[in-house]
């Protein structure tokens, strides 16, 4: 887990730095008053992990029509889609240290409230939308 995390923080190709904020950000998550962290962790994973996807089809006969259906995904793929919706928001706020911010995200997360929760309600209210081409689902 913790190399996928690390993967996933990776900025301009540089490994040490990315290594550097996921060590920093566990200290400051130990530190702080949470009694059990690999339950809190655990449940911020399972809070932000998605149960549905959306994938577009292009039709071949009929020109720029595409089809955009949701699909059941399995756990491999939640687990890299959840770190990829909490650590991208990670990367595009700048007012304080990305180690403090990854751990007020993790704790927000636990709780059911912060901005990667509310994409992925977006999501699912998407895939709802979507939900009358479900039966093109062969791949």
């Amino acid at each position: 887990m913790n190399q996928k995390i690390i993967n996933q923080l990776l900025l301009h190709g540089k490994k040490t730095i990315s290594e550097k904020i996921w060590l920093k950000s566990l200290k400051l998550f130990y530190k702080s008053s949470i009694k059990n962290h690999k339950k809190v962790f655990n449940r911020a994973l399972i809070n932000l992990m998605p149960l549905l996807k959306v994938k577009q089809l292009k039709q071949k006969r009929k020109r720029l029509q595409l089809k955009e259906f949701p699909y059941i995904i399995n756990v491999k793929s939640r687990i890299s889609i959840a770190l990829k919706f909490f650590l991208n928001r990670k990367k595009s706020k700048k007012d304080t240290k990305t180690s403090q911010r990854f751990v007020g995200e993790l704790v927000a997360v636990a709780n059911k409230s912060g901005i990667s929760i509310s994409k992925k309600k977006s999501l699912y209210e998407y895939a709802f939308i979507k939900k009358k081409y479900f039966y093109y689902r062969w791949f």
